[in-house]
């Protein structure tokens, strides 16, 4: 097993391809880690690749979660780095799944202190208006559960809404390009981008699960429950696609004609439009016109 473990370390101080180097980081937690008598070692491999961030970063994430849970590994600063990982590209990566169910089990933790939960929800929920709709649902599930695990969060929702004690602001106080979550002035702004996602984003789902945050009380733990990050992350455009197609409509909306529909384009603007000289209207046997 020492022999083992020194043979990976040497090959891990090697330059890889990208492509290689994916695939080490992969299966290194599943294969090697089990293995090596001292994976701590391994420790500076994981902190660079989260370092290079991007899908690097977050398949580091599987390793580095083994050598924290199990080996006892400390790592200073770590919610900071996990904080930057997050950006657009982690919804469009082929390993998604696996790094927002990593993210959520960072992140179940009630001691966290209110400045990164807040940064981590207004983080997402900034993500959210540019993510695809399964992403958008994910990041909402992840600031629904955050306000419940975090009461101290919930001046994010409140804050400048009509009759609140809190002052509105002109410009939002979030620095939405500040690594240090800390120093991202989270707790001073709102989640108006969950009231944008609720009110106006194309796909009724998000508005929908929106709804879950405005219209319950988060903070009562009794009457509320989580929502299943682990589901709505494995969801893509095909699953919601299906769902859709195969739902029951109670009711659907329709239209009523007096005297029938004799047709589709027959209005006064498309006779202006495509007058008699250019564009022939036929006339049916009631006489009347049709296209």
């Amino acid at each position: 097993r020492k022999s083992f473990q020194e043979a990976w370390l040497a090959l891990l101080r090697q330059p890889f391809p990208n492509d290689v180097y994916r695939k080490v980081l992969l299966g290194l937690h599943k294969n090697v880690v089990p293995h090596m008598p001292n994976p701590v070692l391994l420790s500076d491999f994981f902190v660079g690749s989260i370092d290079r961030g991007g899908l690097d970063g977050m398949l580091a994430l599987n390793g580095l979660f083994v050598l924290i849970t199990k080996h006892g590994l400390e790592y200073p600063r770590f919610y900071d780095r996990l904080y930057n990982l997050l950006d657009s590209s982690a919804f469009h990566v082929s390993n998604r799944k696996g790094f927002f169910e990593l993210l959520d089990i960072f992140l179940k933790s009630t001691a966290l202190p209110a400045y990164l939960a807040a940064a981590f929800a207004k983080r997402l929920a900034r993500l959210a208006l540019t993510a695809p709709p399964a992403g958008a649902m994910t990041c909402v599930a992840f600031v629904h559960n955050l306000l419940r695990r975090h009461p101290g969060c919930a001046v994010l929702v409140h804050r400048g809404e009509e009759g609140s004690a809190n002052d509105m602001f002109e410009t939002d106080p979030f620095v939405e390009t500040e690594r240090d979550p800390k120093k991202c002035d989270a707790l001073k702004s709102s989640l108006w981008e969950m009231a944008t996602l609720r009110d106006a984003h194309y796909f009724h789902q998000v508005g929908k699960l929106v709804k879950t945050i405005s219209d319950k009380d988060l903070s009562d733990r009794v009457k509320t429950a989580e929502l299943p990050v682990n589901e709505l992350c494995s969801a893509n455009y095909a699953s919601l696609l299906s769902e859709e197609l195969g739902a029951r409509v109670k009711s659907a909306p329709t239209s009523f004609y007096q005297s029938g529909v004799n047709g589709l384009f027959r209005t006064p603007l498309m006779k202006r439009c495509f007058p008699e000289d250019h564009f022939s209207w036929g006339e049916t046997q009631s006489g009347q016109e049709e296209s």
